[in-house]
């Protein structure tokens, strides 16, 4: 059997040189690249709950809601407000209510 001499002989090559100092580069780039997101990702995924909530929409104190009807969702626009409401039956209703004087403008009926 022949042995075969694995110990390098003598210095390497200049184009294997340099691909070897390019894989290493690119390989440290991407352990500094995947740590930073991951950083990014734990940092923001730990603030996401302590956010400041932007204050919505200010629900009107006096709603002219019909009788027998409760409120099951409430839209606002900059000029008209949305009611839907539930009666006893379970019909759900639409009113639409100006800005001008909070007043039913119009109502429509929504078939399930």
């Amino acid at each position: 059997m022949e042995e075969h001499d694995t110990a390098p002989s003598g210095p390497e090559p200049a184009p294997l040189r340099r691909l070897r100092l390019l894989v290493t580069v690119l390989t440290l780039t991407m352990i500094v690249g995947m740590l930073t997101i991951t950083g990014l990702l734990a940092w923001r995924l730990s603030t996401a709950g302590q956010a400041e909530l932007q204050p919505g929409p200010t629900l009107p104190e006096n709603l002219p809601l019909p009788s027998g009807e409760t409120l099951i969702s409430y839209t606002q626009s900059p000029d008209y407000t949305v009611l839907i409401t539930r009666d006893a039956d379970g019909q759900e209703r639409l009113h639409l209510l100006t800005k001008d004087n909070g007043e039913i403008s119009e109502t429509l009926v929504l078939q399930r």
